[in-house]
Parts: structure tokens; sequence; C-alpha cells
């Protein structure tokens, strides 16, 4: 095991393996549930999705479903994994968690946009959209990710969306993963799969500084379904 002893300090050098063993040793002694939410990215990146799902599941039910975060990665690994009815039904069920992402629960909308676009169902994007349109309405949706929901509406264009992104480092790549990933639907729902994989390489692109955004993961795992 490495001698790091900060579980994300090892995710962020890649040390994916060392981060599980040392969260797992942890959580046996604290029984800190948020060491969890790292031992999940980590098995991400080591492509264990169905241990994934499982930890997810585990997440779901220490929390009592509060945490909409949870249910996005139990999607996540289901929809990699081949099971996109699974995964689009966890997502519509993290529409009724407490806490959300700091726009009201945009990124969960963004995963079931992408989802009516990838599956053509017309009736599943045009419920995002309804949804993204009430988001919009509330004062937190001026927090990010809320620009993302007016350039999925067409409200702003692309360099107007990039505009939003944070200089700050670290938010301003995780901002960015977020963003490409939104330009990627638009452009696979304009038929343009070229460019849709390309920002989604984008995505991925940004590194570590980008693994805390849920969108990293499904960008990594649409690529390794299309190869």
């Amino acid at each position: 095991m490495s001698k790091i002893n900060d579980p994300w300090v090892l995710i962020q050098n890649d040390e994916f393996d060392s981060a599980i063993e040392f969260i797992d040793s942890m959580f046996n002694e604290t029984q800190d549930i948020f060491m969890l939410n790292n031992k999940n990215l980590a098995l991400f990146h080591l492509k264990k999705y169905g241990e994934a799902l499982n930890q997810s599941q585990q997440l779901i039910s220490f929390r009592n479903g509060s945490t909409s975060v949870d249910f996005l990665n139990l999607g996540i690994a289901n929809w990699i994994l081949g099971n996109n009815t699974i995964a689009i039904e966890t997502w519509l069920k993290a529409q009724g968690c407490i806490y959300k992402d700091a726009a009201g629960g945009m990124d969960i909308q963004v995963f079931l946009y992408l989802a009516g676009v990838k599956s053509k169902q017309n009736s599943l994007k045009e419920n995002a959209i309804k949804a993204i349109k009430k988001l919009l309405k509330s004062k937190r949706a001026t927090n990010w990710p809320g620009p993302i929901g007016h350039y999925l509406l067409n409200d702003i264009t692309e360099p107007e969306l990039i505009s939003y992104v944070s200089n700050i480092p670290i938010l301003k790549e995780r901002n960015l993963c977020q963003a490409d990933f939104a330009i990627a639907i638009k452009s696979l729902e304009r038929g343009d799969e070229q460019n849709y994989y390309r920002k989604l390489q984008d995505c991925v692109n940004l590194g570590s500084k980008a693994y805390l955004e849920q969108m990293f993961y499904l960008a990594k795992g649409e690529l390794e379904i299309r190869n």
C-alpha cells in the first residue's frame, strides 16, 4: 500500500487499488460513510462496474436515498453495463432526493436528456426539458451547473456557456468537464456523432482535476462502450 494516508490524494495520483485498500481499512475502523464516496470513484477508474453498482446501492441504503450523487453513480454503473432501462429509472429516482447539486438537480436532468437522445426516447427528453425549465425559474439556477440548462434549451450559445465556467483552479476543470459533456449531448442530438465522442474525450482529457464530476465517468464509460 502507498504511504499516502489520504484516499483522495491516492485517487488523484491514479493509485486506485491503494485507495480502495485504504478506504476499506478506514471504513472498517470508523464506519465513516463519506469514505465510500471515494471508493466508488476508484472502482469506476478500475472499470469494476459491478462492484461500483453494489457500492452505490450500499450508499443509497446508508443515506436512506437522500443524496442524488448516489443515484447518479448507480445509474452510470448500470448504463455502462448495458442496463440502460435500469439506469434511466435510477436517474429518475434521483429527482426525489433531498441533497442535489447547487442548481437544484440540473446534473440529473442532463443525464436524463442524454438518455433520451441516446435511446431515441423523445418523451424522456421532453420531460427533461420541462424539468430544466422549472429548475431555471429558481434563484438556485444562477449557480453552476445552472447555465448548462440554458444551453440545452438553446437559450445561450456554446461560447456563452463556456463564459460561465469558473476561473478558479480545479473548479474551472470541473465546470469545463460538465460543459463539454453538455456540448457533446447537443452534438449527438443534431446527428454529429463524431463531435459527440470528441467532446466526451475532452471531458476525460481534463484528468484528475475533473475526477469529482459524475459526467467524467459517464463520458469515460461512453467512450469505452464505443471501443
